[in-house]
């Protein structure tokens, strides 16, 4: 997300917006991630860090 949206999220937030995360994998781990997500089932996101 560029600077331009981040004061549009911190408006959501503040409104009461709730992300869910499921896991939060490296980024090496993208294949897993893929994987997970195709199968179904989460309950959230999974967020891929550096």
């Amino acid at each position: 997300m560029d600077s331009r949206g981040r004061p549009r999220l911190a408006e959501l937030a503040a409104a009461g917006l709730r992300l869910r995360v499921a896991d939060v994998l490296p980024l090496d781990k993208v294949a897993e991630a893929h994987r997970r997500m195709a199968a179904g089932g989460l309950r959230g996101r999974l967020v891929l860090v550096p």
